[in-house]
């Protein structure tokens, strides 16, 4: 072979001298998180000084692009000891394909990346503004064409702003370069299929189907897209008592936007304190309530206005909240027995009701003749099944666990099969203290999914719990809880996990370290790298502070009051901290070497660059495993009715990231109902995460079903970032 193809001996001369003998792998850029430089090291000069040679040879050669091998072995799972399973993914090997040659200004467009593997759009222009017959909404808009020809120009909007802003329904779909939906129309015999772009790691919908369609004539003005439309206004209202709950019918002349918001109200004295004089009720506990806004840009017209409008003195206290001067027509819920307004001011119409908090009423369109339709009632959850993405997948359902229906939402990850599919733990800041808004991290860090992770203190805003990224520990697990390891390669595996670590010093002295970068205190010993941050403030009074560079002790420091002592973590090392635990200082004399030891229990769980901690495991092997005592959780904890979040593992290796906040007729899930939900979400492992308050599931910009009341802040949670294949 190499007498007939000399141009393969000097290849194999070039990749001897610049490598040294060492096997060449290929590099895998597919799991590089949006932003960050990878590091070129001797690969890369191989990979100059190949081209070079080959193009001098005028060889072809095919490129080598890891693929998962149709014809290896079946993925396999088996039980390991401690309780978790460990599932192999699938042999991967290397296919060949041929070389496809691309424009120079396509290798260099940033500005667009197929997730979705739909057809390539160029990216022409972009803007901040949508200006809708005069009236302006802060949405993100993108203008462009499959072959960058500035006089075939489409549109499209995020599909956030679509629902949020504009009251576009997305309906489910299986195809992640389509997405179905309702606006105006009957999805069965007139549907509106709008093609996925991606542009800049966010999901927009081609509107352009939509805009001929519906008549609209857009123009660009700099940073705004501006949509002319015919009018609306509201004709006719009609209130229908249901089985179920109510419903209210606008009919309409025309196709409004409209956007759906909701804000909590805040109890009377009266409301939280019914029966001052102590005597029980026989009574259910009054619901919190929310304020249910609808918002149309349309008007009513005359004629219904003179029909059904009252004098606000008129209006009950449930309804009182219309603004002086506008003309309210009262609404009233028979069934449901709550009430209602609408009012009208300039070119917009508002519909407001208090209902309880834990509603979420269906608002959707139809057409011929066009009509609002808005569904009021205790169980109600808008259904979805849409695959978001190649690897992601959008769920929301009813589900039944014994007496109870919970509206669960949920994504399904296919982390094994889906290349461009990468999870990453994400935290607050750069630093380990600190906590913002799920939504807040995400945008940051650009993941296009997210969920809370484990548990913090709200107080320091420290981690209490296992995060390890890339290999490196920002936060130590902590009292044998859950947690969750995976590879970029898809692998998973859930079960209790230890980190214990042993400083050992040249006169043979062997003390244990009870945790690494945590906020968790305990008598004894922690350590701090630079993985926590620049400085490490104490966490309790009088802390003993031993400072270690380059493997000896340089450094004995006294910490003051908590929270008032500050100390630089150096960089080449690491900082002890003695709390109540002064006796080992005289084991660690300055000038004297240390040496830490580390194994993970189970060690199985150590070859996984990323772990995320919270508990506890919910399920193993399709099993309940709720043991409060194993992880040092009281039985109140377990039996307790919180909204609750969860990741699970599927047989087929699929990941499941589920919230559920209540249930149809009351406080959300005891653990022991989020286990036997997620068994019903096709779970067979699964690891409760930090909920109550701080249970948020994120998607493309927005948060899914949320309650009306303020956004969480949070420590840290698992990021789900799309690449480019």
């Amino acid at each position: 072979m190499v007498r007939q193809r000399p141009e393969i001996m000097l290849l194999s001369l070039l990749l001897h001298v610049a490598e040294g003998d060492r096997l060449i792998q290929l590099p895998d850029t597919r799991f590089s998180i949006p932003g960050k430089l990878r590091k070129r090291g001797p690969g890369f000069a191989v990979s100059v000084l190949c081209a070079v040679a080959l193009s001098l040879m005028g060889s072809a050669v095919g490129n080598a692009t890891p693929v998962v091998s149709s014809s290896g072995p079946e993925a396999k799972t088996r039980t390991l000891k401690g309780g978790a399973l460990l599932t192999k993914p699938a042999y991967a090997g290397y296919k060949r394909k041929p070389t496809v040659q691309t424009r120079m200004e396509d290798d260099l467009d940033l500005g667009f990346s197929p997730v979705a593997q739909g057809d390539r759009h160029r990216v022409i222009r972009q803007g901040t503004e949508l200006s809708w017959n005069g009236q302006g909404r802060s949405l993100s808009w993108i203008a462009g064409s499959s072959d960058g020809n500035p006089t075939q120009i489409r549109y499209g909007l995020t599909d956030t702003d679509l629902m949020q802003q504009m009251g576009v329904e997305l309906l489910n779909t299986d195809d992640a370069q389509i997405q179905p939906v309702r606006w105006f129309s009957d999805p069965e015999s007139q549907p509106l299929n709008l093609p996925v772009v991606w542009s800049q790691g966010r999901r927009y919908l081609d509107i352009t189907p939509l805009a001929e369609e519906m008549g609209w004539q857009l123009r660009e003005s700099g940073q705004i897209l501006e949509v002319t439309s015919p009018g609306a206004t509201v004709e006719e209202i009609e209130q229908e008592e249901e089985p179920w709950g109510d419903r209210i019918v606008l009919d309409l002349n025309g196709t409004p936007l409209f956007t759906v918001t909701s804000s909590p109200i805040e109890p009377t004295p009266q409301d939280e304190d019914p029966n001052p004089d102590g005597v029980q009720d026989s009574g259910p506990p009054a619901l919190p309530l929310q304020e249910f806004v609808i918002t149309l840009d349309a008007t009513i017209t005359p004629e219904l206005l003179n029909a059904r409008a009252i004098a606000k003195e008129n209006l009950t206290t449930a309804t009182d909240g219309a603004s002086p001067g506008n003309k309210t027509i009262a609404l009233t819920l028979g069934q449901t027995g709550f009430a209602g307004l609408m009012e009208t001011s300039g070119d917009r119409t508002t519909l407001r009701f208090q209902i309880p908090q834990m509603w979420r009423p269906r608002v959707w369109t139809d057409r011929n003749p066009n009509r609002l339709i808005i569904d009021i009632q205790p169980d109600v959850v808008t259904e979805r099944n849409i695959l978001w993405a190649s690897g992601v997948r959008w769920r929301q359902q009813l589900i039944e666990v014994a007496d109870s229906r919970f509206p669960v939402v949920w994504l399904e990850l296919n982390h094994r099969n889906a290349s461009n599919t990468v999870l990453k733990p994400i935290t607050a800041n750069p630093g380990l203290p600190g906590i913002a808004e799920l939504s807040q991290i995400a945008d940051r860090l650009g993941a296009n999914a997210a969920i809370n992770g484990g548990f913090f203190n709200r107080n320091n805003q420290l981690p209490l719990g296992a995060i390890r990224e890339d290999g490196r520990w920002l936060s130590s697990p902590i009292l044998n809880r859950g947690a969750i390891a995976w590879n970029d390669a898809g692998s998973a595996i859930i079960g209790r996990l230890s980190l214990e670590e042993t400083l050992t010093t040249a006169q043979g002295e062997a003390l244990p370290i009870l945790f690494l970068n945590s906020g968790y205190v305990k008598a004894g010993i922690s350590r701090y790298t630079p993985e926590w941050g620049e400085t490490y403030t104490t966490l309790i009074d009088n802390e003993m502070i031993v400072v270690v560079e380059g493997g000896k002790v340089t450094q004995h420091l006294q910490g003051e009051k908590a929270g008032e002592s500050t100390f630089a973590i150096p960089k080449t090392g690491f900082l002890l901290t003695l709390r109540s635990f002064a006796s080992a200082l005289p084991k660690l004399p300055i000038g004297t070497s240390v040496l830490i030891n580390r194994v993970t229990v189970p060690s199985y769980f150590d070859v996984y660059p990323h772990i995320l901690g919270a508990g506890p495991v919910l399920l193993n092997n399709n099993w309940i495993v709720l043991d409060p005592e194993a992880e040092q959780f009281n039985q109140n904890f377990i039996e307790g009715k919180a909204s609750r979040s969860a990741i699970g593992q599927t047989e087929d290796g699929r990941l499941v990231i589920a919230i559920a906040h209540h249930r149809t007729n009351g406080p959300g899930p005891t653990l022991t109902e989020m286990a036997q939900i997620m068994q019903q979400l096709g779970s067979v492992n699964a690891l409760n995460l930090d909920g109550g308050g701080s249970t948020t599931l994120f998607l493309g910009g927005q948060l899914l079903e949320h309650p009306p009341r303020i956004i969480p802040r949070i420590h840290n949670g698992l990021g789900i970032f799309l690449q480019s294949e």
